[in-house]
């Protein structure tokens, strides 16, 4: 399912005009299992900050990443990235909406406490980036592990995003 939707948006990025990647920074949203708002900026060409702050389980979870980008498929401006970050996350836990979640262990989680978690992040994925108009659109796919706090990993976080982009910042 994933190749399927992967294959749609390159089949529909490769119909859009030829227009080189021309942006510093990025500032949009992220849709998908972790949802939320992402800011990417580039350090240089081909190096990129990235944050994401995701609203979770009454709480929040903010994701710091460095990334390494370079021209995809021959195509200037779709580019392929992969990087590496951390995260740390706070929230609430409430047994009836979360006693499902591999991250919650339910033979010790039912009371109603608050929780910390610090762990490792990838990421890979492509962007388009738009020259006529200053958006861009991605995909990408950012398995992470919890090493403090509901020990764990998790690899279906694949997402959507789409940016403004900011040229001069």
């Amino acid at each position: 399912m994933i190749r399927l939707k992967l294959t749609i948006i390159l089949i529909l990025l490769s119909a859009l005009p030829l227009l080189a990647q021309n942006y510093k920074t990025g500032i949009g949203l992220r849709g998908g299992y972790v949802y939320g708002l992402t800011v990417k900026h580039f350090v240089d060409n081909k190096s990129a900050i990235e944050g994401i702050i995701s609203p979770r389980w009454d709480g929040v979870l903010l994701t710091g990443l460095y990334e390494k980008h370079t021209t995809a498929f021959k195509v200037p401006q779709l580019q392929f990235y992969g990087g590496i970050g951390a995260h740390v996350g706070f929230w609430d836990y409430h047994d009836h909406h979360h006693h499902h979640h591999p991250w919650f262990d339910k033979h010790h989680d039912h009371d109603d406490h608050s929780h910390t978690v610090f762990g490792a992040d990838l990421i890979m994925g492509l962007e388009y980036a738009f020259k006529e108009i200053p958006f861009s659109v991605g995909v990408d796919w950012k398995p992470g592990i919890n090493l403090v706090g509901h020990q764990g990993v998790w690899l279906g976080d694949v997402a959507f995003n789409v940016r403004f982009l900011i040229s001069n910042l």
